[in-house]
């Protein structure tokens, strides 16, 4: 059998095996050819018993070649997906993993007891009545806690927001029932910043219930209302620092902020416009202190920022940095 047609006959015998899906390059056929060259002495006797060998040959090179040049085709056609970000559940105090939809803000709600109409956010055990224009940064806001179920006597309040920031907003004896609630207490609360916040009951150094609450930028409409006309009534009638301004002024006042620690007492951010008697004119930032004396709110100091070159230093000391940025931006209109 010359050389050719016993390659012919080792390609139909391969064709039967596993190795019939292969292409059978130039290249492996020209090693072949050198292997069948190089047993040519022994191949006439042997010929039927070899050529099962030479077959497991041939697939052995097929085999071993075949993976290197698959990868490097492959390779040039493969699209690696970029790698995701892993995302990260956002942590609750206490380190427990939450998806980011448990900090659902509490619904408003109204209920009907003994034939009286009542309002609160959440739901029972814990639930909160406060003024339906919620809770603004830095503004102490009164709140009635209502309490049903098995709880302690004291109750202690704790306020986390989603940036991890935790606030003790202090120890409460629980009072009598008030309408639907086994028991109650007033309080004060005030929250530094905006966003989400979780108000946390805990009844014997454990966890009783929450209320999720909004705390909004700006004035809350109740000081808006409150310190605006005390501030106009007061610079009316100021002659101390004011008086060259003459007894007749227009006044302009805007409210910057207000920050409210407590009940009795306001810091009054301003804008101030004056215009006095003859010519003359004051437009310049104001912080009031506003202190409640027993029978009213009322004015008991004001300051401005200096002049020339302590000017902006000035400002920063009496203004903090969410009211400096207004004054900045105000004073580049004027």
């Amino acid at each position: 059998m010359d050389e050719n047609r016993w390659l012919a006959d080792l390609k139909e015998r391969a064709d039967q095996t596993i190795f019939r899906d292969v292409q059978f390059t130039a290249s492996m056929e020209e090693r072949v050819r050198q292997r069948v060259r190089s047993g040519t002495g022994w191949m006439t006797g042997w010929r039927k018993l070899a050529l099962p060998g030479v077959v497991l040959t041939m697939g052995l090179l097929l085999w071993f070649g075949l993976p290197i040049q698959e990868e490097r085709q492959s390779a040039q056609h493969v699209i690696i997906p970029p790698q995701q970000e892993t995302q990260i559940p956002s942590l609750l105090p206490g380190g427990q993993i939450v998806e980011a939809d448990l900090w659902k803000l509490s619904p408003f709600l109204s209920s009907t007891y003994d034939n009286q109409t009542f309002s609160y956010l959440g739901e029972k055990p814990v639930r909160i009545m406060t003024d339906q224009d919620g809770f603004y940064e830095g503004q102490t806001q009164r709140v009635i806690w209502l309490l049903n179920g098995d709880y302690a006597q004291k109750i202690e309040i704790t306020a986390y927001n989603t940036d991890g920031t935790r606030l003790s907003l202090g120890s409460y004896e629980v009072m009598d029932p008030l309408y639907d609630a086994d028991g109650h207490f007033p309080s004060g609360i005030v929250l530094p910043e905006p966003g989400k916040w979780k108000l946390e009951a805990r009844s014997g150094g454990k966890h009783f219930g929450q209320v999720f609450v909004e705390v909004k930028k700006g004035i809350a409409p109740a000081n808006r209302q409150l310190v605006g006309p005390i501030i106009q009534q007061y610079l009316e009638t100021e002659s101390i620092k004011l008086g060259w301004l003459g007894k007749y002024r227009e006044i302009n006042v805007e409210l910057l902020g207000v920050e409210a620690p407590d009940a009795a007492r306001r810091t009054v951010y301003a804008w101030v416009k004056i215009t006095g008697s003859h010519s003359s004119a004051l437009s310049a930032p104001m912080v009031f202190q506003i202190v409640y004396n027993g029978n009213a709110y009322r004015v008991t100091d004001f300051q401005m920022p200096e002049d020339g070159s302590n000017y902006q230093s000035s400002l920063q000391k009496l203004f903090p940095p969410k009211v400096l940025e207004q004054v900045q931006n105000r004073s580049k209109t004027n």
